[in-house]
């Protein structure tokens, strides 16, 4: 079999990606496997995880994408109060939700944090502090406190 370009290898990437954002989205991450994804892509399992060996190595892959996906839903440009309360809307958003139950689920699913958790929490506390500054901190901590409680309720 003659070996695959550079170029047929990135799309291949890119379609498992693209069917991994809309399945953490729709699905969820639990529910989200290789046979999902094979079914979804038509790329064999074995072939989704040559390139995707654990199922934490999407997440990793998808760091910025995801991260991008949640701040969308976010009001950045009102102060912390406008953040705030549109944080607390986007509690009600189906894929706002997704995404905090794939940080959430990488944060407590290991003995060590992972990379894609330490690196969202990260991004959120910089972004607070960098917009709204120091009060922000306590402000970003309760949200996350309350979106926690929202996600088993």
């Amino acid at each position: 079999m003659p070996k695959r370009s550079k170029e047929d290898t990135e799309i291949t990437i890119q379609t498992i990606m693209d069917a991994v954002v809309d399945q953490i989205l729709t699905l969820g991450y639990d529910k989200m496997s290789y046979t999902t994804l094979s079914k979804q892509t038509g790329i064999s399992r074995t072939g989704i995880s040559h390139h995707f060996p654990k199922k934490q190595d999407f997440a990793i892959a998808l760091d910025g994408r995801i991260f991008q996906i949640f701040v969308e839903k976010l009001d950045l440009d009102n102060g912390l109060a406008g953040f705030t309360s549109s944080w607390i809307a986007a509690l009600d958003d189906e894929k706002f939700k997704a995404t905090l139950r794939l940080l959430f689920h990488h944060i407590a699913s290991s003995e060590t944090t992972s990379e894609f958790a330490k690196r969202g929490i990260d991004r959120l506390y910089d972004l607070c502090l960098e917009r709204y500054g120091e009060e922000s901190q306590k402000e970003l901590e309760w949200l996350l406190g309350k979106s926690l409680i929202s996600l088993v309720r």
